[in-house]
């Protein structure tokens, strides 16, 4: 039986989520074809219909799960308090212990920060975009108005201490829980302040 067009679409769909929530749970090197096919409910067949390689799902299972997880803009013309209850939300959400304690529904950045390294140029780039979307949309949230560069050099160093802290925390909740609780405590203190700065 033919597959129509919009069967293929819910079928890539369903394999990029269950890609991107594999990857994310086990890494990319730790989760084969069979595994997103199966988890996908879809045969190798239906995979490469959509995907060049493991490469091309794993790039493009990346960009779906950062598009899910912080695909929403920042409302445009935000200013003042309501930028900065914005850019508090962003750290409300990103440091939850909800999301910590749940890789499957957690930011890809995180769950695959130094796997990307060992990844092709395909995955790289997927990698790189994700950060600079999520720069993007801290940037618009931070109170303030300094230059572009300033505020660009800021949104960046947010952004490097979400990720850095959730996968600090995440590395070291099982053996001393409290010490990790308050890494997330701690870094989102140190952010509040930051996004403060901008507005001087």
């Amino acid at each position: 039986m033919k597959v129509t067009k919009e069967q293929a679409q819910q079928n890539k769909l369903a394999l990029l989520e269950a890609a991107g929530q594999l990857f994310k749970q086990h890494g990319i090197d730790g989760v084969g074809v069979a595994d997103v096919c199966r988890q996908a409910g879809l045969t190798h067949g239906a995979l490469y219909k959509h995907f060049v390689d493991k490469q091309d799902l794993a790039a493009q299972a990346l960009q779906h799960a950062f598009q899910a997880g912080h695909g929403r803009a920042t409302p445009p013309g935000l200013a003042g308090a309501g930028r900065q209850r914005t850019f508090t939300g962003y750290l409300d959400r990103y440091l939850s212990l909800r999301v910590r304690d749940d890789m499957a529904k957690g930011c890809p950045l995180v769950a695959t920060a130094c796997e990307t390294a060992r990844q092709g140029e395909a995955v790289s780039r997927s990698y790189a975009d994700a950060f600079a979307e999520l720069r993007a949309g801290v940037e618009a949230t931070l109170p303030g108005d300094g230059s572009p560069a300033e505020r660009q050099a800021l949104a960046s160093t947010v952004v490097a201490a979400l990720v850095g802290a959730m996968a600090i925390s995440r590395g070291m909740a099982k053996a001393d829980r409290a010490e990790a609780d308050a890494v997330l405590a701690q870094v989102r203190g140190v952010l509040e302040g930051l996004g403060g700065m901008a507005e001087g």
